[in-house]
């Protein structure tokens, strides 16, 4: 999962943002309940300008009690986008 997520950024900071994006959702489908996952598949969407599908994202993180640091992230960004 994380070897994963480190090369998803690492094509989204590249500016290869569509490659990360099917990175960051083939990570959630490979560990649908990783709450960071899914946050860092919003983080993805939030690059390319996808407000909807980030938000959803945030939320689905959110909606899996994860760990502070993750539910402080996918917080800041639903904040950052007006939906918290």
């Amino acid at each position: 999962e994380n070897e994963l997520n480190i090369y998803a950024y690492q094509l989204m900071n590249q500016g290869e943002i569509d490659k990360a994006i099917e990175m960051f959702k083939l990570n959630t489908q490979r560990h649908p309940k990783s709450a960071n996952a899914w946050d860092s598949l919003g983080e993805g969407y939030v690059t390319k300008g996808d407000k909807k599908n980030a938000i959803l994202n945030f939320k689905k993180s959110l909606s899996m009690n994860p760990p502070a640091n993750v539910k402080a992230n996918s917080e800041k960004f639903l904040k950052q986008l007006g939906a918290l």
